[in-house]
């Protein structure tokens, strides 16, 4: 029998709340089901080729546009109980305390606060009774435990849990602590709630609290739904789809046929062998996130573009305020910013790799049949403001300030950093923090000036040989998303005193001068003159989870510097 247990908006679904993710609800914790688990039978499909193809699926399903067809199934997670009256704890289903109901008292368990997980993902109730009895055997066949709080502290130390029928007792002070559990469980048992099933798994399992951050990290991948340009459109392709009851006649006749068909044609003879796989049918371009960052830097950086019968994206050009001219080769005001947001799977403990968030072999599934060729998404539609940097202006702040002086060191503990996590070393340069640290003073300024919250507004990086912009802008699943509040700051007038507030504000930090000289005692995250004071945003709008960050790249903040690049 089914219980209707609470709702959660589709966005959540997608970021924090998707499959395999625990979620506190109004009475129980719950732990959220595969996505095919789902009653997702009319939910809307978006089917565009170049997401579908960079994701291998067939399609997405946009949740967000008849959210009240979506019934997502939950289970309860962790099994645990505790009743906050007696004590006592359980791991059956009820949600009432069995022993206080024989009194006539009607209390509500709570969750337990412990889960147990490993870094292959899989998770469990912490193993309460193994621990109570450790190497002993309880004297009963049905043990019987009871929480109970010790000390005025509120640290695990106080906290023990005792059987009541053995009378053996253990404190959880060291339930956290590394191999804590490797005497109770030697190994992971392999457990995977969201889909139902176990896997073999020989990693050691340990202990972690149920509302953790690390316990969920979404893989979410991003994608601008707008007009290619013809930068993006391969010409050969093009010029043999044109021409291609002519070609393929000569090539039923033979190789030099067809080769003297594509000479009349004007074809290069080098793409011979291309054409023979289109004229096949076997030819597709491969499509990867560098190849659709590239598309939509092409359609961005474009002078007027009006697809509102299309993909619905607009985007004009802005005159540039004469004091920024030297900074910027062009400003674009995105009046309307089609996105849609897919689901991909998720990591547990370990996060993911936000440079390659479409390469999904490490991620956790989010469906229980591996068959199922699609993903859950949400379409969101907002505004923005472009800005693309002066190729010239980087290229001269490279060679006469030399950056690299200070952003080698950051570099060198990002890419470290990656290491040690399996992941890739980064071709990153000292313009990937230049571009970046700006837009997170962006960020921060407009939000004050546009009415949106800094959670409202994200980042999108472009820095590459040939792409060296960031777009600002919103997409929310509501009417917040495109209010006109952001594009509204992108006049001249407005927007200028912006960029200087913005630029100004970094100059000082209240954790100065540590954080200035960007020599901070444990070096947790690869930033320089960065920290939470100054120049963090949320997890959510920033792409490089808030490290490749040094505002000393944006203006001269100690005596002696010299890499400001907005110094004049």
């Amino acid at each position: 029998m089914s219980k209707e247990m609470g709702t959660l908006r589709p966005s959540q679904l997608i970021y924090h709340f998707g499959p395999g993710s625990i979620v506190d609800m109004m009475d129980q914790s719950v732990i959220v089901m595969a996505a095919d688990m789902w009653n997702t039978h009319n939910t809307p499909q978006e089917k565009d080729e170049r997401i579908t193809r960079a994701l291998n699926i067939d399609h997405i399903k946009i949740l967000n546009e008849r959210p009240n067809t979506v019934k997502v199934r939950a289970k309860p997670f962790p099994k645990w109980k505790i009743c906050p009256n007696c004590n006592m704890m359980t791991e059956f289903t009820n949600t009432h305390c069995y022993h206080c109901d024989q009194k006539g008292e009607e209390v509500e368990l709570y969750p337990s606060r412990f889960v147990v997980a490993c870094n292959h993902g899989h998770i469990q109730d912490f193993p309460y009774v193994e621990w109570v009895h450790k190497d002993k055997t309880c004297t009963s066949d049905k043990p019987a435990l009871k929480f109970i709080r010790q000390g005025n502290s509120g640290s695990l130390s106080d906290l023990y849990v005792q059987c009541v029928k053995c009378k053996e007792k253990q404190s959880l002070g060291k339930i956290m602590q590394k191999d804590a559990l490797k005497s109770v469980l030697p190994s992971c048992t392999g457990e995977r709630p969201w889909v139902g099933d176990k896997q073999s798994c020989t990693e050691t399992m340990e202990t972690y609290l149920r509302g953790a951050s690390n316990i969920y990290s979404p893989a979410v991948t991003s994608f601008l739904q707008i007009p290619l340009s013809e930068q993006n459109k391969d010409p050969l392709y093009n010029d043999v789809i044109e021409n291609k009851t002519a070609l393929l006649k000569a090539s039923e006749k033979g190789e030099d046929v067809l080769l003297m068909q594509m000479n009349i044609l004007n074809i290069d003879e080098s793409g011979l062998e291309k054409i023979q796989q289109i004229l096949a049918g076997e030819y597709e371009e491969e499509v990867t996130y560098q190849s659709i960052r590239k598309q939509e830097w092409n359609t961005l950086v474009q002078e007027d573009v009006d697809d509102s019968y299309g993909t619905g994206y607009k985007s004009t050009t802005v005159d540039i305020h004469d004091q920024m001219k030297s900074y910027f080769s062009s400003i674009h005001k995105v009046e309307s910013l089609p996105e849609i947001q897919v689901l991909q799977g998720f990591t547990r403990i370990d996060y993911i790799d936000r440079f390659e968030v479409t390469d999904s072999k490490d991620l956790l599934p989010i469906m229980k049949n591996t068959k199922t060729n699609w993903l859950p998404g949400a379409r969101n539609n907002g505004e923005g403001i472009f800005f693309q940097f002066d190729q010239n202006k980087l290229m001269e702040w490279s060679r006469e300030t030399n950056p690299s002086e200070i952003t080698t060191d950051i570099i060198t503990r990002y890419n470290k950093q990656r290491d040690q996590l399996g992941y890739s070393t980064m071709p990153i340069e000292s313009k990937h923090l230049l571009i970046h640290t700006f837009s997170h003073a962006l960020i921060k300024e407009l939000a004050i000036h546009s009415g949106y919250s800094t959670t409202s507004l994200k980042e999108r990086i472009y820095c590459s040989d040939d792409m060296q912009g960031v777009l600002i802008y919103t997409a929310s699943g509501d009417s917040e998303g495109s209010l006109g509040g952001l594009i509204e700051q992108a006049t001249p007038d407005k927007l200028y005193p912006v960029f200087i507030r913005a630029i100004e504000r970094m100059m000082y930090c209240s954790s100065d001068p540590n954080c200035s000289e960007g020599e901070f005692k444990f070096q947790s995250t690869a930033n320089g003159a960065a920290c939470h004071s100054c120049s963090y945003v949320s997890e959510t709008s920033c792409e490089w989870g808030n490290q490749l960050l040094d505002r000393r790249l944006l203006l001269n903040i100690n005596p002696g510097d010299t890499y400001g690049f907005f110094e004049e």
